[in-house]
């Protein structure tokens, strides 16, 4: 007696390419099992899909700080613009206005009626890229809404009149008074 798959062959059970391609897989089955290799599906599959989902994470990750990128020089764009169309060009003058920057004092040349909006709130200084921009106060406000970063001095108005708990309310206020 041969082996079963003799056996199988001459019942007509089976046919020599089928017998072939079972004794091929049988062959490499234990090619695997000699070399150690134990791949379970499962396992494979596990690994893909978090590969999968950590490309996934790295991409929405990536994407965000694109969009935040973006975003930040729209706001710089938008800024921009405001402040070179309602920029106050004329308002070079003899006076000098000290206002604080990065901790440092600076200065602005100004006429007398620019220094007097500037004091009451009317005109505001803005600063992008290092030039300071003075601004009616209705661009000022706009600009402020994009972001505040960008406003360096700006008094808010006091329409509401003095404080009543003002302990310095009774004395005036010298006209000539410049720090």
């Amino acid at each position: 007696m041969g082996s079963l798959q003799d056996q199988l062959l001459k019942a007509g059970l089976t046919s020599e390419h089928k017998a072939k391609v079972a004794k091929s897989e049988k062959r490499k089955a234990q090619k695997k099992k000699k070399k150690g290799a134990t791949s379970d599906p499962s396992d494979l599959q596990k690994h893909i899909a978090q590969t999968k989902l950590e490309q996934q994470q790295k991409a929405e990750e990536q994407n965000e700080a694109r969009k935040a990128e973006i975003k930040e020089r729209e706001q710089v764009a938008r800024v921009k613009q405001i402040l070179e169309h309602h920029n106050q060009d004329k308002i070079r003058g003899e006076l000098t206005f000290n206002f604080t920057y990065n901790k440092k004092v600076k200065e602005l040349d100004v006429d007398e009626p620019t220094k007097n909006a500037l004091s009451k709130g009317r005109l505001a200084i803005c600063v992008l890229e290092g030039q300071f921009f003075v601004l009616q106060d209705e661009p000022a406000r706009k600009v402020a809404e994009v972001d505040e970063k960008y406003i360096v001095f700006h008094v808010e108005d006091d329409s509401q009149g003095p404080d009543e708990n003002d302990p310095y309310a009774d004395y005036e206020i010298p006209d000539d008074l410049v720090w």
